[in-house]
């Protein structure tokens, strides 16, 4: 049996990642979710992901901040984000390296996009790992 991939789902609004979770289980990946970026960095510590998707308006630590956290853990982890909430600033600051693996949706999320984001930045390989 194939080893899963392990993706972390961090959204505040319960609804959104719990339907994000249940596609991602449906389509065979290990899923944990966390409901702000504090929590995110908790379970990373126990159980580091093979990607991320976060939402970036969330109350304890935003979704940008958590990015720039995960990647001095992970420099190439892929990475998505989702929000209601972008602007070019935010953009300009989550794609600071070319090289890092990262896609930007807006909310409503396209979950079928999410998908395809995430199997071809699985697929590639990644120099930390």
């Amino acid at each position: 049996m194939a080893i899963q991939a392990h993706v972390l789902v961090v959204d505040d609004e319960v609804l959104a990642a719990m339907a994000l979770q249940n596609v991602l289980q449906r389509r065979g990946f290990r899923v944990s979710v966390a409901g702000d970026g504090q929590q995110a960095l908790e379970i990373w510590n126990r159980d580091p992901a093979d990607a991320v998707v976060t939402d970036l308006k969330m109350p304890r630590m935003t979704g940008d901040e958590l990015a720039v956290r995960l990647r001095t853990l992970a420099p190439h982890l892929p990475l998505i984000v989702a929000s209601g909430y972008l602007s070019e600033t935010v953009e300009q600051r989550l794609r600071h390296d070319v090289d890092d693996p990262i896609e930007i949706f807006t909310k409503p999320i396209n979950l079928a996009g999410v998908l395809r984001a995430l199997s071809t930045m699985l697929a590639r390989e990644r120099p930390d790992h």
